[in-house]
C-alpha cells in the first residue's frame, strides 16, 4: 500500500460517492416538489411522449365538454318554449272549436286566435340562448362542436334548427302553417296516392272569387316557368289580382318533399298550409274556396274551374271552420314532432356529455399511472439519500485528513 498526497484515492472516492448521492437527491426533491415521477423528456423519453399525447386528448375533450354543455342549455331553452307552445296549441284548438258553437262572436273569437298566434311566435322568438335560437328565424348557426355537428332530422337534417326556411318575427307560426287562421277558415284539403309524381311545369291554382294565385313547380337550376296558358298575370277582369310563384324542387326531388316546398310558398304567400301525419295537405287562409282551384299537369292551359287532373292528387273542399280545425290538429301535430326530435338531441347530447366525462377521467387516471410520484415511495427515498449523504461527507471529511498523518512520518 503506498501513501500519496498528489492522488488521494479515499478522497476521490468519497467525492465520487458524494456527487452521485447528491445528484439523486436533487431528482428526489424535484420529484417531491413537482408531484410528477416524469416531469419531462430527460426522465423517460418514451412514457414523456405517452403522456403528453394523453393531456392534449384531454384538452381536447375539455373543449368538447365546453361544447356540448352549451349546446345543452340550447336545447333545454328550445324544449321549455316548446313547451309552452305546445300548451298554447292546446289553448288554441280548444279556441277554434268553441268558434264553431251557434251564438259566439266570430270577432271575439279572432281576436283570442291572433293573440294566441302572437304568444306562440314571442315564445319562438325569445328562446334563444347566446344567439343561438333553435325555434324562430332563419340564419341560426345551429348546436356544433369542435369535433362534430350535432345531426338530426329536423327539417331533413343538417344542423339543429327548428326554423324551417322562413324568416322574419312570424317564423314558428308559418312553419307549423298557423298564417292567417281565422275561426270560419275554409280550405282546401288535397291528399296523394302513390301514382303522384310531381314535374317541372305542374302548378296548382287556388281563388277566392277575386284573386287568384298560381304556384309553379320548377326544377333547381332551370329557367323559371312562365305562367300557364291562359293566364295573366296582374290586375284580372273581376277586380282582383292574379299572382305566380315559382315552387322550386330538385331534379330527384321525392313527390312529398316536393309537397313540402309548396307549403314554404304557401306559407310565404300568406296562406295557412300544413302537412299531416298521413300525408294530407290542408290550405286555409286568404278565403280560398274550391271554386277556382285545382291541381294541374304541366302545360295544361289556366281554367277558372276546379277540375285537378294532376294523377294521384284529390281536392276535397272543407267548409268553414272545418279548415281551421284541421290546421290547428297538423299544427299540433309538427309540434309534437318538434318537440320529440329535441327530445331525441337532448338523450344525445347528454350522452355525448357522460362518455366524454368519463373518457376524460379515464385518460387522466392513465395519465397520471405513468407520470405521477408514489410519494411514500420519495419520502423514504429521501431519507435513505440523505443518510448516504451525511456518510459520504464523513468519508470524505476522513479521507481529506489522511495526508495529514503523513506529517508524523517527518517529526
Amino acid at each position: 500500500m503506498s501513501f500519496s498526497i498528489n492522488t488521494n484515492v479515499g478522497a476521490l472516492a468519497a467525492l465520487q460517492s458524494l456527487d452521485s448521492t447528491q445528484q439523486s437527491l436533487n431528482n428526489t426533491q424535484n420529484v417531491i416538489a413537482s408531484g410528477l415521477l416524469v416531469g419531462s423528456a430527460s426522465d423517460n423519453p418514451a412514457v414523456y411522449s405517452i403522456s403528453q399525447t394523453m393531456q392534449a386528448n384531454i384538452a381536447g375533450l375539455t373543449a368538447v365538454q365546453d361544447n356540448l354543455s352549451f349546446g345543452n342549455s340550447v336545447l333545454g331553452v328550445a324544449a321549455a318554449a316548446g313547451s309552452q307552445i305546445s300548451s298554447q296549441l292546446a289553448t288554441l284548438q280548444n279556441t277554434v272549436t268553441q268558434a264553431q258553437q251557434t251564438g259566439i262572436s266570430t270577432s271575439t273569437m279572432n281576436t283570442q286566435i291572433n293573440n294566441i298566434l302572437k304568444n306562440i311566435d314571442n315564445f319562438a322568438n325569445n328562446a334563444t340562448f347566446n344567439g343561438v335560437n333553435l325555434l324562430a328565424a332563419t340564419g341560426t348557426t345551429g348546436v356544433t362542436t369542435d369535433t362534430m355537428v350535432i345531426q338530426d332530422t329536423i327539417n331533413a337534417g343538417g344542423q339543429l334548427t327548428v326554423g324551417n326556411q322562413l324568416g322574419g318575427s312570424t317564423a314558428m307560426t308559418q312553419a307549423l302553417g298557423l298564417t292567417n287562421l281565422s275561426s270560419t277558415s275554409g280550405g282546401l284539403q288535397y291528399s296523394f296516392n302513390s301514382s303522384y309524381a310531381p314535374a317541372a311545369g305542374d302548378y296548382l291554382q287556388l281563388s277566392n272569387g277575386t284573386n287568384n294565385w298560381v304556384f309553379e313547380f320548377q326544377t333547381t337550376g332551370s329557367t323559371p316557368s312562365a305562367a300557364p296558358s291562359g293566364y295573366t298575370l296582374g290586375a284580372n277582369a273581376g277586380g282582383g289580382t292574379n299572382y305566380l310563384t315559382n315552387v322550386i324542387m330538385g331534379t330527384s326531388t321525392s313527390p312529398m318533399a316536393a309537397v313540402g316546398a309548396l307549403i314554404n310558398s304557401l306559407q310565404q304567400s300568406g296562406f295557412a298550409a300544413s302537412l299531416s301525419n298521413n300525408g294530407n295537405l290542408t290550405i286555409a287562409g286568404n278565403n280560398v274556396s274550391s271554386t277556382g282551384s285545382a291541381w294541374e299537369k304541366a302545360s295544361t292551359a289556366y281554367s277558372s274551374g276546379s277540375s285537378t287532373n294532376e294523377a294521384g292528387v284529390t281536392q276535397t273542399a272543407l267548409s268553414g271552420g272545418s279548415a281551421a280545425i284541421t290546421i290547428v290538429q297538423n299544427a299540433i301535430g309538427t309540434m309534437n314532432g318538434i318537440a320529440a326530435k329535441i327530445g331525441a338531441t337532448q338523450q344525445e347530447v347528454t350522452g355525448m356529455m357522460n362518455f366524454s366525462s368519463s373518457l376524460s377521467t379515464s385518460l387522466t387516471t392513465g395519465s397520471g399511472a405513468l407520470i405521477d410520484a408514489n410519494m411514500a415511495s420519495e419520502s423514504a427515498q429521501l431519507n435513505s439519500l440523505q443518510t448516504k449523504q451525511q456518510l459520504a461527507i464523513r468519508t470524505l471529511s476522513i479521507a481529506n485528513a489522511q495526508p495529514q498523518v503523513l506529517l508524523n512520518l517527518f517529526q
